[in-house]
Order: structure tokens, then sequence, then C-alpha cells
């Protein structure tokens, strides 16, 4: 197989992507009509047409293109976008086409078939490339100029694990390496260019202090003219600290210290459609009887009205009324006194509510008016959200995205009091990260863990 992208791998995964289509096809025919479509040729341009559109998103989203280092969240989230267009747009064309007897039932049931087949097989397909790799297959050579902590965090993270498919041959630089790097130390910089005369590298990462920046058109020269791909890691260990991102505006290279995946349209027309289906489907199967139980529940244990709201901080600061069941007697302190252990404003069926997290269930009303998602990070009431933006680092940050009603901080143990500013720290901290690494299938894991967590895990923080 190559060393370089895996070139030929596109036909044949496209390819089964067309047998699955065909087998989900014929299955859906088999359980809608018994097997024999009412409208034969009309149904067999359907699948030619399907086909032809899933090859464009397959195209547009270069489904087969697998990267050198596989995410396999990162591959289904794309599986779960692309297949999500597949289905808007084969449903639009029918919507459109409603004078030709197509049936809803089939057309739906094919593309849940084929959606099952297909991520499962980009799964089994990902997870074969690995192992495939971990053979010593598929590789590329790397050599290195320059060391640093970052340097040695690539090499660790990226070019290490077997499974990314890297080898290292060299690392030149005029400083020693680390000690379980020393066997790939084969001299200093100035030795470089000698090496790569006489050893086959594919890729070389470059990492050199602002002082030797003008070398940098000297090595990558010599790269270029000898098919060598050049990776350039800006060393500004002296004065930057955190991640950052290289984009251009109007053709003037700029760092930006975040990527936001829900800055993109797509993505945020995924995130919103699957926030509308699922709020609507909890609100429809679960809400329809359980609220009429806790509102019963409510009123029978204290005075007072069943819903509370509070004005909470929202996507780029902006207040919103989040709702909630209420879960404590009236009180003056509620907009500005989080609850504590033993809280003496909880009542009897409000502490059952706020440890089975319960409470939060009106708040998918707010999913559908579109101030909160299903997931992101928690809002806070506005005194809090005023008084920790100045004594928490980057605290308004998790702001740039919608607030939700469970998140990756409340699942990763950050949930309930906040006792030490270093808790709050930890939360934004957390939200961040969500904001930076966001993926449907992202959304999905932290839903599932928010359940399991209610239903089996006790958590101490949760009064």
């Amino acid at each position: 197989m190559p060393k370089g992208k895996m070139k030929y791998l596109p036909i044949p995964a496209f390819l089964i992507d067309v047998l699955l289509l065909f087998n989900a096809f014929y299955t859906a025919a088999y359980v809608v009509f018994d097997g024999d479509a009412p409208n034969k040729q009309l149904y067999v341009l359907l699948f030619f047409g399907s086909v032809a559109l899933w090859g464009i998103l397959s195209i547009y989203f270069k489904m087969y293109d697998m990267p050198r280092i596989i995410y396999l969240d990162k591959i289904v989230a794309k599986d779960f976008k692309a297949i999500t267009l597949f289905v808007l747009f084969g449903a639009a064309l029918l919507f459109i086409l409603k004078g030709y007897a197509i049936s809803r039932v089939f057309y739906f049931t094919y593309t849940l078939l084929f959606a099952i087949a297909h991520i499962c097989w980009h799964t089994m397909l990902t997870i074969m490339l690995k192992s495939y790799r971990r053979t010593g297959k598929n590789f590329r050579t790397a050599a290195i100029l320059g060391f640093n902590a970052k340097v040695e965090q690539l090499i660790h993270k990226v070019l290490l694990p077997p499974e990314n498919g890297y080898r290292i041959n060299s690392i030149f630089s005029d400083e020693l390496p680390s000690r379980d790097l020393l066997n790939y130390h084969k001299g200093t910089e100035d030795a470089l260019i000698s090496y790569l005369e006489t050893h086959e590298v594919d890729e070389l990462f470059i990492s050199l202090p602002p002082t030797k920046s003008y070398l940098l058109n000297k090595y990558i020269s010599y790269a270029d003219n000898h098919l060598i791909r050049v990776h350039v890691m800006p060393n500004f260990s002296g004065y930057l600290f955190q991640k950052f991102y290289i984009t251009y505006i109007n053709n003037i290279a700029t760092l930006r210290l975040r990527d936001e995946p829900l800055e993109s349209l797509s993505n945020r027309i995924v995130k919103r459609l699957f926030d509308v289906v699922f709020s609507l489907f909890v609100l429809i199967f679960i809400g329809s009887w359980l609220f009429p139980i806790l509102a019963l529940l409510i009123k029978l244990d204290s005075k007072g009205p069943i819903f509370f709201s509070q004005m909470r901080s929202g996507k780029e600061g902006e207040a919103f009324k989040c709702y909630k069941f209420r879960s404590m007697t009236v009180n003056a302190e509620a907009d500005a006194k989080q609850a504590t252990k033993n809280d003496a404003r909880v009542t009897s069926i409000g502490r059952i509510l706020r440890k089975t997290s319960l409470d939060e269930l009106p708040q998918f009303y707010n999913v559908l008016l579109g101030n909160m998602s299903v997931v992101g990070p928690r809002p806070h009431m506005l005194k809090h959200t005023e008084s920790y933006r100045k004594i928490v680092h980057k605290f308004m940050v998790r702001h740039f995205a919608k607030p939700g009603i469970t998140g990756w901080a409340q699942v990763t143990g950050f949930r309930g009091e906040t006792k030490k500013v270093q808790d709050m720290a930890n939360r934004a901290d957390a939200d961040i990260w969500y904001i930076e690494n966001w993926t449907l299938f992202l959304d999905i894991k932290i839903i599932f863990l928010t359940v399991w967590q209610m239903l089996f895990k006790r958590d101490e923080n949760a009064f």
C-alpha cells in the first residue's frame, strides 16, 4: 500500500456504500411492500438518484479521505452530518415531487437502514486502518528540526503511536532531546540537509525559535525541491501559552486563539436539528405523562408555583428566562444564593428533583425557544456571571456557545455547588474544551453519560 494518502481507498469504499444503499433499498422494499414496489420504474429512479446524491455528498465531505491522525468521534460526526443532509435533501425532493406516489414510510426506512449500515461500515474501516498501521504498514518517515516542549509533545502524542502511521528517523537540534528520545538525535541543526541527501524522509517538522526564523526559507526550499512535505510549528513559547490556529483574512495570516466548530453554519444547523428533534421526543414521550405527576407532587409538597423561572446568562452574555420545576420554597434569595448541602430552602420533593436532575426538564422548552441547547455550558445566575468574570480566567469564553441542559463539565465531575473559585475555574475549562471540540457524536456521548449518571451514580454535589 502506498505510504502517502491511501489513494486507492475512495473508489472501493464508495462502491461498498453503493452496495449498502442497494441492500437498504431492497430490505426496505421487502419490509414495506413485501418485495413488490407499486411503481418499479419510479423506485429504481429513486435508487439511482440517491446513489448520485450520496456520491456528491461523499465528495463534498471528503468522506473517504482518511487522515493521518484518525479520531473516530470526528469520523462519525462527519458521517452524521452527511447522512442528515442526505435525508433532508431527499425528503425535500419527495415533497417537491409529491404528485408521484412515493411512500414516505419506505423512504425513511430505506435511509435509516443505510445510515446504520454506513456508520457501522465506516467505523469498522477506521478500526481496520488503525490496526493495519500497527503492523508497520502505510507509514511515513519523519525528520524533526529543533527541539522544545511542543516538539516533545508532538513526538509522544502523534509520531510514536503506531496507529498514526509515522516513523521517526531523526531529530536535529542544537540542544539534546530528553533521554528517552536520544536515540533519534542525529546531530545539530546544521547537519540536517546533509542527512536528507542520503536518507529517505517523507515529512519534515520544523520548530525553530524566533531568533532563527530567518533559516526557515532555506530548509523549506530544500524540502520543496526534494518532494518532502513540511510542517512548521511556530515557537511562541516565550509569550503565548495557549493553543492557537492560523487563519487568513484577505490573504493576511492571523493567529486565532481557538477553533470553534459551531462557528460553521452547517454545524449549527445539524446541532439545532438534533436539539429540536430530541427535545420534542422528550416532551412528547416523557413530559406528556411525567410533567403532570411532578406538578402534582410539587403542589402537594409546598405552596407556590409549579415552575420557577430565573434570568440567566446565555450566548454572547445575553440574559434569558430559564425554566425549572420549583424545588425550593418561595424565598427572596433565589436569584442570588446557590443551593448548598442541607439547604433549608429545598423542599422534600425538591431534594429528589435536584438529586435526579428532573427539575431541569422544563428547559427543553427553552431549547425549542432557541435560547438553550440540549448540550452546552450550564447557564449561571446573572449575579454569579458578573462576579466570576472578574476572578476566573477566561470565564466569559464559555458564553460563545448556547447554554445547555447538560454539559461536558457536568458529566466529568464539575456539577453542583462551587465552593471555591477553583471549582468554577475547572468548570469553565471543561466548558471551553467542549466549545473547541464540539461534534454531534460528543453531544450524544454527553447525553448518554448524563442519563447513566442520573440512574446509576450518586453525585455528592447534587443537592
